[in-house]
C-alpha cells in the first residue's frame, strides 16, 4: 500500500488554477482526491482518505465534500479546459491534415446494486447481455499528439409514464390497455413508450425538456463546444450509435460542422437507377467486379495511406457519392479494408463533404478510437470504482477522474517537470499514463522513506515513527 506524506509533484503543479472553485476546506479534499486517483489501487474515498498519513480527515467530512457538492463543476471543467489550452503539447491543433478531431461515444459504468441514483438496467453490447449501468456520453478531442475529454454528460432514464402524457396532451394516441396495465407489466410498457418515443420525438421536440436521448445529449455536447470555441472548426467522427439522419444534420446545418460517421451492413443506400440495396450485398457485388478487373487501374478498391499519430497507415477503399437512406441529402460513402485480399471486415464510413478523399475521411475516423481507449483506461483507473449512492456525488467522481486524467496528459508533455521528476528518482519515463502512475507511487514512496528518515535524525524512535504507519496499513 502506497501512504502519502505529500501530494505528488505533478497535482503539485497542476492543482494551483482550480483553487478559485473551492473553499480552503474543498481545495485540501480536492487535491487529495486527485492525488488519490492517481497513485491509489483502491479508488473509493474511504481508501483515498488513508493514504494520507501526516494529515488525515475524518470520512465523514470526506464524504460531505462529494455530497454536499458546494462548487461548480462545470467552472471546475472549465479550469481543466484552459489548463490544458496552456500546455503546448494538449492544446487545440491544426486545420486541414493534421486538425484535431472531435469524437462522441458513450460508456456504461456498470455497478451492483439498484440503489444508485441514475441506475438502469442497459444492454452491454460487448457482452451482449444487459447490465445495471449509468451511461456516461463523451465528447472526446484527439489529434496526433493528444486526447483527452473536452465535455460529458450521465445519461437520465426516461420517466415513460411523464413522456406518456406529454404525448397525450399534444394528440399524440397510446395504446389504452398498455396504458391501463402499466404497472403490472412494466417491461412490455417500457418497450412499448421506447418505440413510441422512437417515432414521435422528432415531431414534437418539446418532449426534450422531459428526457433527453443519448442522441440529445451529443447534440447539446456538440453545442457547448460550438459556443465555446466558435473558430475550432474539427470533424466530428461518429461511430455507428450516433450516425443518424437527425444529428448529422444538425451537425451540418444547425453547428457548420463537418462529420465522419459510421454505418452497418443493413444499412440501405441508393446505387445508379434509384436502387435501393442494402450495403452487405452492394459490397458483394463490388468485390465480384474488383477480383474481375484485369489490372489495378480497373481495381474497384483503391490503395490509399493516411497518417494516425505520427504511423503510416494503409486501406484498400471504394469510394463514391450516394444517397443513404433516411438522409436528407448525398453523402460521400467510403468502403474500407484493411487487407487487400478483402478478406477482414469491410467498415463503411459516411461525410457530408462530397469531395474528401477517403485518405482524410479515414484519418477522422481513427481518430475514433482514442475515446476508446479512454474510457479502457479511465476504468481500470477509477472512472466505474466509486461506491457513492447520488447524482451530484456520482458526477463530482467523474468530474475530478476526468481531472486527474488531463492532469496526467499535460505532464506526458511538460518537459521541465519530467526531468525534475526523473532526476529525483533516477528514472526514465516511457510517455504513458500506467507509467506516470506508478512513477507517483514511486514518488510517494521516496518521499515516506525521507519521511522517516528526517523523524530519526530529529530522535524519534523506529517504533515512534513505525506505529502510524502500522494503523494505516493495518485499517486499509
Amino acid at each position: 500500500m502506497i501512504l502519502l506524506t505529500d501530494f505528488p509533484s505533478i497535482v503539485k503543479k497542476y492543482a494551483p488554477p482550480f483553487e478559485k472553485c473551492f473553499s480552503p476546506a474543498g481545495y485540501e479534499y480536492f487535491q487529495k482526491t486527485i492525488s488519490g486517483f492517481i497513485v491509489s489501487e483502491n479508488k473509493t474515498i474511504e481508501a483515498i482518505n488513508r493514504l494520507y498519513l501526516l494529515s488525515p480527515r475524518n470520512q465523514s467530512s470526506f464524504n460531505k465534500f462529494f455530497n454536499r457538492q458546494n462548487f461548480d463543476l462545470n467552472q471546475i471543467n472549465q479550469v481543466r479546459l484552459s489548463v490544458l489550452q496552456k500546455n503546448e503539447g494538449t492544446k487545440f491543433k491544426g486545420v486541414g491534415r493534421k486538425s484535431g478531431v472531435l469524437c462522441v461515444d458513450n460508456t456504461l459504468l456498470k455497478h451492483y446494486g439498484k440503489h444508485f441514483d441514475l441506475i438502469y438496467n442497459l444492454k452491454d453490447y460487448v457482452n451482449d447481455c444487459y447490465r445495471l449501468s449509468h451511461d456516461l456520453v463523451t465528447l472526446h478531442y484527439s489529434d496526433d499528439q493528444t486526447d483527452y475529454p473536452v465535455y460529458y454528460q450521465l445519461w437520465s432514464p426516461p420517466d415513460w409514464d411523464a413522456i406518456a402524457y406529454f404525448f397525450k396532451y399534444h394528440g399524440v394516441s397510446i395504446n389504452l390497455d398498455k396504458w391501463t396495465k402499466r404497472k403490472q407489466e412494466v417491461k412490455a410498457w417500457n418497450n412499448y413508450m421506447r418505440h413510441r418515443f422512437k417515432d414521435c420525438w422528432q415531431k414534437y421536440p418539446a418532449v426534450k425538456k422531459i428526457y433527453k436521448s443519448k442522441i440529445h445529449i451529443a447534440e447539446d455536447l456538440i453545442d457547448s463546444f460550438c459556443q465555446q470555441y466558435p473558430d475550432w472548426n474539427f470533424p466530428i467522427a461518429l461511430d455507428g450509435g450516433y450516425t443518424s439522419a437527425y444529428l448529422c444534420l444538425k451537425i451540418a446545418k444547425k453547428f457548420n460542422r463537418n462529420y465522419v460517421g459510421s454505418l452497418n451492413a443493413d444499412q440501405c443506400i441508393f446505387t445508379k437507377g434509384n436502387k435501393k440495396v442494402k450495403l452487405k450485398e452492394f459490397i458483394d457485388r463490388l468485390r465480384v467486379e474488383h477480383f474481375a478487373a484485369k489490372d489495378k487501374k480497373h481495381k474497384v478498391f483503391k490503395k490509399v495511406s493516411f497518417t494516425y499519430k505520427g504511423e503510416k497507415q494503409t486501406a484498400y477503399a471504394y469510394f463514391a457519392n450516394h444517397r443513404v437512406n433516411g438522409f436528407e441529402h448525398k453523402q460521400r460513402l467510403v468502403i474500407s479494408y484493411s487487407r487487400e485480399d478483402l478478406k477482414d471486415k469491410p467498415i463503411f464510413t459516411i461525410t457530408n463533404q462530397l469531395s474528401w478523399h477517403p485518405s482524410g475521411i479515414l484519418r477522422i475516423r481513427r481518430h475514433r478510437w482514442p475515446v476508446e481507449t479512454y474510457h479502457q483506461e479511465g476504468k481500470a483507473e477509477g472512472l466505474e470504482k466509486y461506491q457513492l449512492r447520488n447524482a451530484p456525488a456520482i458526477q463530482t467522481h467523474i468530474c475530478f477522474i476526468v481531472v486527474a486524467y488531463s492532469i496526467l496528459k499535460c505532464t506526458i508533455h511538460d518537459d521541465e517537470l519530467l526531468s525534475s521528476i526523473q532526476q529525483r528518482l533516477l528514472t526514465e519515463t516511457d510517455g504513458t499514463l500506467p507509467f506516470l502512475r506508478r512513477l507517483m507511487q514511486a514518488e510517494g514512496l521516496f518521499l515516506l522513506v525521507e519521511h522517516i528518515a528526517a523523524m530519526v535524525q530529529k530522535g524519534h524512535s523506529l517504533n515512534d515513527v513505525f506505529q502510524p504507519l502500522a494503523q494505516a496499513i493495518a485499517y486499509s
